[in-house]
């Protein structure tokens, strides 16, 4: 028997790229997951890039990411007969996760007020890039915006470039955020549920998200009313640190977090430096102060560099490792695509098979790893309205 950590429970998501994340961690962890998409589809469907670069509402290498596990079904849920076929399905629903736009539910009468008398027991679970009320709740977004406002692009830049203005980061930040406070919201309403023997509302918003996610900013001006200053590949601070990205022998760059040292940490460092004849005038004792060397620790990093460059960024390191430093080469993706540790010791991707195609393609795998309930894709994404006749007939029903 299929052990999973939601099995038994079926979800209704009703949304796109603010809910789909979210629904796939759901799905993959046990729960029946049905997106109900209009009869054109997701939107989501028709994001580049596509398999074999033809475009195609079933093809889509994005929609295929965040939607495994899941089952579909068309419905216009505008319509009086789509809102009728809808709350038939919720006499075998336990969570709504839906992110239309604030007041879209309410009006087509399907908010959870217009729901929980006859559905008490319902998870009812609303993402919106800013909640449901308040003056902002209409206003437009993306996750740039959400990035830009949320605190996170203002502490990433770079320190080395003049006049750099901040960045953005790598995208879909924010869309991943909402979706893991999502399904942990979801979780826990469940679990509220098995005790309290009742369902409740989630209001969930992409900028509350972001902004108590966003790293260093908040805490020092909260605490200390200082602004972080954005520096090159390192934490954000008060004050600048010195360069913590050296490049390798192999053109790589290895993250020496160099002002991480205590004393057991730098006379370990220093005694490889010398195993190859490179500590220049750093075996002075007087570096194993902490204050001495914080005075110096452009003359260390200095050092450092012209050791890093004779050295490929692996050797460099696995030897740091294995002496108690926590430092660690940036990699690109091919470089984790191979990495035996992802794919043999923990097994972080899957291969999931696409019998439309006869295939089988690697996906990112779990973020967790459960020992009774194990996670596991169970199927690929699905295809446009592809449970149409297995869900509704269930009920019943004709499209």
């Amino acid at each position: 028997m299929e052990k999973a950590a939601l099995k038994g429970i079926t979800i209704l998501e009703i949304g796109d790229q603010l809910t789909q994340f979210s629904g796939k961690l759901l799905a993959d962890m046990g729960a029946q997951v049905i997106k109900v998409e209009p009869r054109e589809g997701a939107p989501s469907r028709n994001i580049a890039p596509f398999y074999k670069d033809i475009p195609d509402k079933n093809g889509s290498l994005y929609f295929w990411n965040y939607n495994t596990s899941k089952k579909s079904i068309t419905l216009d849920i505008n319509t009086k007969e789509g809102h009728e076929k809808f709350r038939y399905l919720l006499d075998e629903t336990d969570v709504i996760l839906e992110g239309n736009k604030p007041g879209q539910m309410k009006e087509w009468g399907l908010g959870y007020d217009n729901l929980k008398k006859d559905f008490p027991k319902l998870v009812y679970c609303s993402v919106s890039p800013f909640g449901q009320d308040g003056p902002w709740s209409q206003y437009q977004s993306s996750d740039i915006a959400q990035l830009a406002l949320g605190g996170i692009m203002a502490v990433t830049g770079y320190d080395d470039v003049p006049d750099a203005p901040p960045i953005a980061p790598t995208g879909g930040q924010s869309y991943h955020l909402v979706g893991y406070f999502a399904a942990m919201g979801i979780v826990s309403a469940l679990l509220y549920r098995d005790f309290k023997d009742q369902g409740q509302y989630i209001d969930i918003s992409v900028h509350d998200c972001v902004t108590v996610s966003t790293e260093m900013s908040l805490p020092y001006w909260i605490y200390q009313k200082e602004h972080v200053i954005r520096q090159t590949g390192r934490h954000a601070l008060p004050s600048r640190s010195v360069r913590w990205n050296l490049k390798c022998k192999d053109g790589k760059y290895i993250l020496i977090l160099n002002t991480y040292l205590d004393v057991k940490r730098w006379k370990n460092l220093v005694s490889w430096l010398s195993s190859h004849q490179m500590e220049e005038d750093l075996g002075d004792e007087r570096y194993a102060n902490d204050k001495f060397r914080a005075e110096r620790m452009e003359h260390v990093t200095d050092v450092l560099e012209c050791f890093c460059i004779q050295f490929e960024s692996e050797y460099i390191y696995h030897t740091a490792q294995s002496i108690g430093l926590p430092w660690a080469p940036i990699r690109a993706p091919e470089d984790m695509i191979h990495d035996k540790h992802l794919n043999e010791d923990r097994n972080v991707f899957a291969s999931v098979y696409h019998p439309e195609v006869n295939e089988s393609f690697n996906y990112p795998g779990a973020p967790y790893k459960f020992h009774e309930t194990p996670w596991n894709i169970r199927k690929r994404p699905p295809l446009l309205g592809e449970h149409n006749d297995e869900v509704l007939h269930s009920l019943h029903m004709k499209l």
